[in-house]
């Protein structure tokens, strides 16, 4: 279930967000579910061609800045809601 994984690792930077933590702790998060997400889809769990380290770091790369785009989105989004809440 992929989708239910990026789904609930949302929910952390919406609750971070919520009681005020910053935005370097949202990013440590992002790469800590990508790192996550790299794992458990390797290509030696799928019986695959093992990528070479190059190809694998650049995918990683490639995964971890999406995983910090969707999480600061949300953050963002959560911070604005929680000051709309607080009036």
């Amino acid at each position: 279930m992929p989708g239910l994984e990026a789904l609930l690792s949302l929910v952390g930077p919406a609750f971070l967000a919520y009681y005020g933590f910053t935005v370097p702790i949202i990013v440590v998060w992002a790469i800590l579910c990508a790192a996550l997400w790299i794992w458990n889809n390797r290509p030696s769990k799928r019986q695959a061609a093992a990528r070479s380290w190059p190809a694998s770091l650049t995918f990683f790369v490639v995964v971890a800045a999406c995983y910090v785009a969707a999480h600061t989105g949300v953050y963002l989004l959560a911070r604005h809601l929680a000051k709309l809440w607080a009036v």
